[in-house]
């Protein structure tokens, strides 16, 4: 990113705080926001078939999460959970892709890794 698309995208995140053991992200909840973590730990959890809770990630500062749904147009695909007090940045789905719309090959690449789980 070159300085105004950092100074662009520096106006438009909005800080969100979140308690230990808040849902940051609800397992099949429209995905509307995108998610930079600046301070706390946070884990993925999934649902499995026999209703059972599976966490799949962890998450620590710097971490992103959230950008599935929006790249793809789908219902979150697992909970996020604070583990700790925990502040993100966020960009909600319009902002996202508006600036960060010539990220989506590296993001998308990166949502490989979730096909593990």
């Amino acid at each position: 990113m070159d300085a105004y698309e950092r100074s662009k995208l520096g106006d438009a995140v909005i800080e969100e705080n979140f308690k230990k053991g808040d849902f940051i992200i609800r397992q099949g909840a429209a995905g509307d926001k995108f998610f930079m973590i600046s301070d706390g730990n946070a884990i993925a959890t999934k649902t499995q078939p026999d209703g059972s809770q599976k966490q799949v990630m962890e998450y620590k500062k710097g971490n992103y999460f959230g950008e599935r749904a929006l790249l793809v147009n789908e219902v979150r695909a697992a909970s996020i959970i604070a583990q700790s007090d925990v502040s993100c940045l966020s960009l909600e789905r319009e902002t996202f892709k508006r600036l960060l719309g010539p990220l989506d090959d590296i993001l998308k690449r990166n949502m490989e890794a979730y096909k593990n789980f």
